[in-house]
């Protein structure tokens, strides 16, 4: 999202209530997200202490855990490809300077659309198949297309960033755009 936020403030002067809202966004969901993994780390102490302590496990505790760990983990990816923070994302591109560094990003950007639509593609075929055969997990007794839509929701999420990375970084090479330095 800072990515997107940095592209935001050369037109904030236009569209300033936009880059609010997109750092606002960002750092409600890093909220979302903490208070998530805080409930996950809850949830294994309170499962721990009865299984070691009372001598009983609580049904279910391992799947809730599991199920929210991917939810915030393709949570984190999308959020992780929107800012460009991930090393793969960052790495070359980091050294380059110019246009070449928009090259760079465009190229990122058209793998990532194309991996990431393959994999909403294939998950939104698993989530339909799975469906259809109307299971639930063991514990929670759960539809166990709500994990699995965290797979299609996320790979969704990371085409749809990907693409409109990809029309940034295609606009901002075919105008020459200077390159915003990191951190800045």
């Amino acid at each position: 999202m800072e990515a997107a936020v940095d592209a935001g403030r050369s037109g904030e002067r236009a569209g300033g209530a936009s880059v609010t809202f997109a750092v606002r966004a960002k750092e409600a969901a890093h909220r979302v997200l903490g208070v998530a993994l805080i409930l996950v780390v809850g949830a294994n102490v309170f499962n721990a202490t009865g299984r070691y302590v009372l001598g009983y496990s609580f049904t279910g505790t391992d799947e809730f855990m599991v199920y929210t760990m991917i939810w915030v983990v393709m949570a984190g990816a999308v959020m992780s490809l929107a800012s460009r923070e991930h090393i793969g994302i960052n790495l070359l591109p980091f050294y380059a300077r110019g246009r070449l560094r928009h090259l760079l990003h465009c190229i990122h950007d058209l793998t990532a659309l194309l991996a990431c639509g393959y994999a909403t593609y294939a998950s939104a075929g698993f989530v339909t198949r799975i469906a259809r055969l109307g299971t639930e997990s063991m514990g929670l007794g759960i539809p166990m297309t709500v994990p699995h839509a965290a797979l299609l929701a996320g790979f969704a999420a990371l085409t749809l960033v990907a693409a409109l990375l990809l029309s940034r970084s295609i606009l901002a090479l075919m105008r020459g755009e200077p390159h915003a330095e990191e951190g800045s």
